[in-house]
């Protein structure tokens, strides 16, 4: 064993390395997954978050983005006025049913409103049929407004479920316009 002062400061390492090592832990099993609320959590309190992740994978006029874990939502480069034929796959885990599912545009905000489509402006489309574990394939058409060059837009989902409470803003694509 290890005494005085050296062995104080290894013993604060070692602590120092165990405290980041379980919040990096913490923090990647509740990454970006979104917020659920129950009957315990009141509605104006913070909730705990939802850890099954529901994955989108986007093509776009026949483009497939390689997607990443880190580097955020799969990038298209695009021209205002093109006119956009999409598919996303969804991608459901075990133990979880999507309620509701909404598709639309936004310039970088996630949520807002009642079901978490307050900052989508146009809402593409809205499923109301129940989403069972699997993938679930999903069209839409959109024409890119006017717009200057070097601005992005994303096409971003809400999705909502009743077992377990969740409702959920994500990131599918960056609209990058050239």
């Amino acid at each position: 064993m290890v005494h005085g002062r050296e062995g104080r400061h290894t013993g604060l390492v070692r602590l120092t390395l165990r405290f980041v090592l379980v919040a990096a832990f913490l923090a990647g099993a509740f990454a970006a997954v979104g917020c659920s609320s129950s009957s315990r959590c009141p509605h104006d309190a913070s909730c705990p978050p939802v850890t099954l992740r529901v994955t989108f994978a986007p093509t776009i006029n026949g483009q497939v983005a390689a997607l990443s874990k880190y580097e955020g939502p799969p990038k298209y480069h695009l021209r205002p006025g093109e006119h956009l034929v999409m598919s996303v796959a969804v991608t459901v885990p075990r133990h979880l049913t999507i309620t509701g599912l909404w598709f639309g545009i936004s310039t970088g905000i996630l949520g807002g409103g009642q079901n978490g489509t307050g900052s989508m402006h146009p809402i593409l489309a809205h499923y109301r049929q129940p989403l069972s574990a699997g993938t679930h394939t999903f069209g839409l058409r959109w024409r890119i407004p006017e717009r200057h060059p070097g601005a992005s837009l994303f096409l971003v989902t809400a999705w909502s479920s009743h077992h377990p409470p969740a409702n959920v803003g994500q990131f599918v694509a960056q609209l990058i316009l050239n």
